[in-house]
């Protein structure tokens, strides 16, 4: 067969002029595509990788699979300089590198077993051989990677970067592989456009991240208690930011979240949860034992929390909303209080059970009302109109925390810190 026989087709937006095109030879079957991409790859010493070929944004797009060791390889990076590219960053490819965030992913592909990397994606500049077959919008194809065909990360540079961090201490990336969409751009602004257009994707919501994320093992212990414990099954939106004026829902997850690491660490601030990560994994059902007790024994002894012992579909009439406006610990803030005295009761000291549960009574008796004096200028101002507004602030928090803490132990007699 000739040249003169392929059928060509290039990918042209007419709308703009001049523009890159992905240079497509279709041919009628899978054998043929297969003998004539190596036989042209032969001739310039390219090389030939599997492909599926598309039309999207009136550009063509393909897509490969390739292991992280070919990956590192193939990509380049044209990233801008923080000092050096202050006033033409625009005129390079990628946003300057933030190495805190290359760590970050880095860190999750060494601790995490079953890992997800999403998909990069390359611009490439000059025109790619496609030997494709097949009809309609998706084509399989072979393409022809000649030795001077640059491919830049248009979006991955960080994933890319901490791919290459991770491998010397896991060497088995070596052989995983990752999806890869190159899309033929030769237009600067374009490319940043691209980039621009992928950062809009809307981030998963805080809740949502707590119940689905169960690598992390803070988040999979609040995610066990939020099902496991009847006091919080169902009573938790695991989708919202807020719980707003729902009368359903106590909190959200998110702030289950927040105050289950008060209860487990002793803080909720990040790099003292990050300290503990590893000792979490090891005594995983040990802490999700102890915060089951906990939270029931609390709930044992507190009157307005007796409710809670009751499965959500039984208590319907349950106005929690209303309890938000009377209460301090049906709040986020309130609730850490209580979580943080309850790390000190489980894990500050070695108490006794029979001091354990005096302190957890003594602590479930505090006075929680808005209007209590316990809590004034602490987690609770007055507005000037006569209502009680809670701080949700750490430094509130902390203040909140001494107060409970002074009082459990003037009660008891028991030091807790």
């Amino acid at each position: 067969m000739t040249d003169a026989a392929y059928q060509t087709s290039f990918a042209v937006n007419t709308n703009n002029g001049k523009r890159s095109s992905a240079n497509i030879v279709l041919l009628p079957t899978q054998q043929e595509a297969q003998s004539q991409a190596y036989a042209d790859a032969s001739t310039c010493g390219a090389r030939v990788f599997l492909c599926h070929l598309y039309e999207q944004g009136k550009r063509t797009h393909l897509t490969f699979s390739l292991p992280f060791s070919l990956l590192q390889e193939m990509a380049r990076l044209q990233t801008a300089d923080t000092k050096k590219n202050k006033s033409n960053a625009e005129e390079l490819i990628n946003r300057p590198l933030i190495r805190s965030h290359v760590d970050e992913i880095a860190k999750y592909l060494l601790e995490t077993e079953n890992y997800i990397i999403p998909p990069f994606i390359f611009n490439s500049n000059t025109p790619i051989k496609v030997f494709a077959f097949g009809n309609g919008p998706v084509k399989f194809g072979y393409a022809v990677i000649s030795v001077n065909i640059e491919l830049y990360v248009t979006d991955g540079q960080h994933r890319l970067k901490a791919i290459e961090k991770a491998i010397p201490e896991r060497p088995e990336l070596r052989d995983d592989s990752v999806t890869v969409l190159v899309v033929q751009e030769d237009d600067i602004d374009q490319i940043h456009q691209d980039f621009a257009d992928c950062a809009k994707n809307k981030p998963i919501p805080p809740a949502l991240l707590a119940a689905f994320d169960v690598t992390n093992v803070l988040s999979k212990l609040t995610r066990r208690i939020s099902k496991e414990l009847v006091i919080f099954d169902g009573r938790i939106d695991k989708i919202s930011k807020t719980v707003g004026k729902d009368p359903s829902y106590i909190f959200t997850m998110s702030q289950l979240r927040v105050g289950m690491a008060e209860f487990l660490v002793g803080s909720s601030r990040k790099e003292v949860i990050e300290s503990r990560s590893n000792q979490q994994k090891s005594e995983f059902k040990t802490l999700l034992d102890k915060a089951k007790t906990f939270y029931t024994q609390f709930a044992q002894i507190n009157e307005v929390w007796q409710s809670l012992l009751q499965p959500a579909s039984k208590t319907v009439n349950l106005d929690l909303y209303k309890l938000r406006q009377e209460r301090i610990d049906f709040n986020s803030v309130g609730f850490q209080v209580i979580s943080r005295v309850g790390y000190f009761i489980f894990f500050g000291n070695e108490f006794s059970e029979e001091q354990r549960n005096l302190l957890v009574e003594a602590l479930a008796k505090l006075d929680y009302q808005r209007t209590s004096q316990l809590w004034q200028n602490s987690l609770v101002i007055d507005d000037g109109n006569g209502n009680k507004k809670i701080i949700a602030q750490m430094a509130a928090i902390d203040k909140g925390f001494k107060i409970a803490l002074r009082e459990v132990e003037a009660q008891t007699g028991l030091k807790l810190k």
